[in-house]
Parts: structure tokens; sequence; C-alpha cells
């Protein structure tokens, strides 16, 4: 119990809400991940690797990636495929898996999803193109995307 009172006051934490916290990221996050063998990068590292590959691999790659591995991921989580689960998965991979904060607005029928991130232009790249195409297919979206260094903002209407 020790160690949960000291990690908790270096959070700023009680241990009962660090525990809290802890629980919450097995259920949403742990104990699906398992089943996809992730593995932990620096992000310093990963950006070493990413810088490497030219942007056309990087699309391909990521175009894959938004058809197979995240369409994979998002039914495995959420058991559906839709918009509300695309949100839910993105959340938890930004909140648990480093991809950066997600922000999600709707008003009517207009969307506006931001992922902000310090991992480069070329993962910008990498999740503009893995975004559109799962917004592509499944779920039949149209994105405008606009992409910056250290975002990727997607606006659409449903």
């Amino acid at each position: 119990m020790l160690v949960l009172e000291a990690e908790g006051k270096r959070r700023g934490l009680s241990a009962n809400a660090l525990m809290t916290s802890l629980i919450a990221r097995f259920d949403n996050w742990d104990r699906f991940a398992d089943h996809f063998d992730f593995f932990s990068l620096t992000d310093v590292l990963f950006r070493k690797f990413i810088d490497e590959v030219e942007d056309d691999r990087i699309i391909a790659i990521a175009r894959q990636s938004g058809a197979t591995v995240a369409r994979d991921g998002m039914l495995f989580w959420s058991k559906e495929l839709t918009l509300e689960s695309l949100v839910e998965y993105l959340d938890n991979r930004c909140r648990y898996a480093g991809y950066g904060s997600l922000q999600y607005e709707k008003k009517d029928r207009k969307h506006t999803l931001i992922l902000q991130h310090k991992l480069g232009r070329k993962w910008s790249i990498f999740m503009q193109h893995t975004l559109d195409e799962l917004f592509k297919n499944p779920l039949g979206i149209s994105a405008q995307f606009d992409t910056t260094e250290t975002s990727v903002v997607a606006r659409f209407t449903t």
C-alpha cells in the first residue's frame, strides 16, 4: 500500500483515486491490448523510426492499418463499427497508447475531431490516412483534413 500512496502523492491523487484510475486503464485498455501484442517504445525512438520512412510508404501503411488493424481493433473493443465506437477507440488509443490527445465535438450534423500529438509530421500523415480509411470504410464518411506537424483535424457532416 505504501507504493500506491507514494505514487498517488506524486500524481496529486489519493491512493483510492489512483486505484480507480488503474482499474479504469485495465478495463478500457489493458485487457484488450493484450490480444493485439502491443509493445512500448519511447516517443523519441518512435520518431527516429518513422522519420526514416518515405511519405508514400507511410500513406500505404496507414491505409492498410485503417482497413485492417484499426478496423479490427475497433470491432474487438466495441463490438460494432460506428462513429461512436471509432471515437471511443481513438480516445482509448490516445489516453493509453500515446497517440496524443483527442477532442471530438458534434454540433447538429457537423463533426470535428482533433488529434494533437508530439510525434511529428510523419505521425500526422499516418493518422490522417488511417482515419480517412476508417471514415470511408466502414462508415461511409467523407472527411476534410487539416494536418500540421502536431495535429490532425477531421471535419465531416453526417
